[in-house]
């Protein structure tokens, strides 16, 4: 098959929509001293992160707690701190959340070393559970799989309960780098290293199977004794995306299956990847800088989305969110250095703000972006745009109705639609079905859950959410 690069090198468009930027609430009320809210994660139509609000002018009895455990609904007066879960001025700095058969959990530093917590939004809900310190976890078959730093970085599994190595039936005992794990068909992937293979292999791809209790060697990347430095492991449909020796590689999970990316060879230093409507975005520089780049699998093609030149030519996109047929991310422009709110739908980059700087930790919830930003005068605090204030599309989603939903075998559409492109995907970002819309009843035959289906019209994308139950 003959190899397509494509770029696009559009221009990035600023909307001039300062004021749709809000900040939600100013945890740290003392001026430019930051709040720094970080680690945003959705669960119970709250966002939970660390903040640090050392005036104590949103803490009880005025004390400076250090960085703690708040929550948000969005507004002002539903952000609240949590609890101080290490006594006094210390931070606890709660991290790497996740949510596991519907119980919160984080990890966080009470005092003698970070430990597992469990919260239900309440103080007198939020405890240590006497479980293990975990970050960068991995759930596969109802179990949490991470990486154990204190432990000579072995694979562990966390059941809720307990926590223990993994069962390793070799010869061999694994050293995961970096805590680079990831689930894919089944089994985990891992950058690391093997005992009985790593003098002559040294660092490389590796794949462990439950089931079997057996980690197995992938390919060795950087051929001989070298390590491949593999990192960000990121899922688009049935193929592992990761970066190996500064640049993009892939995998379907067999020795042969493993290669570079033919048509990205020429692009270097990528980073920050995201799979969204069966395509890999991430960052990469071809020699004009880092830019946000997009690769699809099924048609080969390389795509270049920004190409920010100016006082500032590296575009550094990163904390990627999904909502209404975009992509939010944070980003430079060209006129300094300062990271703030972009989107794109896949073709062209759109920035929606100047003002706010600083941009990371992005979500979304209830239909809303939600982020860290700073806008200069109040320090780094909890910021939320709404993307309906961008009217043209969002307007024209609105309008768009679409029933039954929940559905089972098919939808009705307006005939407005008849002759436009559609596209389903689902919660991972996969792209189910796809085609024009013919008549007003689009057959679905999709499994159950939750997806989106997206209409490019003369009039801009609509995107509905569509619930199947079967």
């Amino acid at each position: 098959m003959k190899k397509t690069v494509l770029s696009f090198l559009t221009m990035v468009t600023a909307f001039s929509l300062n004021a749709q930027v809000v900040q939600v609430k100013e945890i740290n009320n003392s001026g430019i001293l930051n709040a720094s809210p970080a680690n945003l994660f959705v669960y119970q139509n709250h966002i939970y992160f660390a903040a640090d609000d050392s005036s104590g002018s949103n803490s009880p009895n005025g004390e400076d707690l250090g960085k703690e455990l708040w929550k948000s609904d969005g507004t002002e007066s539903g952000t609240v701190l949590v609890k101080d879960l290490r006594i006094g001025s210390d931070s606890s700095s709660p991290n790497h959340f996740f949510n596991y058969n519907d119980i919160l959990y984080f990890s966080a530093n009470s005092g003698g070393g970070n430990v597992l917590f469990s919260t239900d939004g309440t103080e007198e809900g939020t405890n240590a559970t006497g479980g293990p310190f975990i970050f960068n976890q991995v759930e596969l078959n109802n179990k949490i799989y991470y990486v154990n730093s204190v432990d000579s970085n072995k694979l562990y599994e966390f059941n809720g309960t307990s926590a223990s190595t993994v069962i390793n039936v070799g010869t061999g005992i694994e050293s995961i780098v970096g805590a680079n794990i990831v689930a894919f068909n089944n089994k985990l992937y891992a950058y690391m290293d093997y005992s009985e293979d790593e003098p002559t292999v040294g660092r490389e791809l590796y794949v462990y199977d439950p089931e079997t209790g057996v980690f197995s060697l992938i390919k060795d990347v950087d051929s001989g004794t070298g390590d491949s430095s593999i990192s960000n492991f990121t899922v688009v449909a049935n193929t592992l995306f990761f970066e190996a020796k500064n640049a993009l590689w892939m995998t379907d999970g067999t020795t042969e299956g493993t290669q570079a990316v033919e048509v990205a060879l020429s692009v270097t230093g990528v980073n920050n990847f995201y799979g969204w409507n069966g395509t890999l975005f991430f960052e990469g520089d071809d020699g004009a800088g880092d830019q946000l780049w997009s690769y699809t699998k099924e048609t080969n093609v390389l795509t270049k989305l920004s190409d920010v030149a100016g006082e500032n030519s590296d575009h550094d996109p990163s904390d990627y969110v999904v909502y209404e047929g975009y992509l939010y991310y944070s980003g430079k422009d060209a006129n300094d250095s300062d990271k703030h709110l972009f989107r794109t739908d896949g073709t062209t980059v759109q920035q929606i703000d100047t003002a706010i700087k600083d941009v990371d930790d992005l979500v979304e919830m209830n239909g809303v972006i939600y982020f860290e930003g700073d806008n200069g005068t109040t320090g780094n605090e909890l910021y939320s745009f709404d993307p309906e204030s961008l009217s043209t599309s969002s307007v024209f989603s609105k309008s768009i109705k679409i029933y039954p939903n929940p559905a089972q075998e098919y939808i009705v559409v307006p005939s407005e639609l008849i002759g436009n492109e559609y596209s389903i995907v689902n919660i991972t970002g996969s792209v189910v079905k796809k085609g024009f819309v013919v008549s007003e009843k689009i057959d679905l035959k999709l499994s159950s859950g939750v997806y989106i289906i997206s209409f490019k019209t003369s009039k801009g994308l609509a995107s509905k959410k569509l619930v199947i139950k079967n």
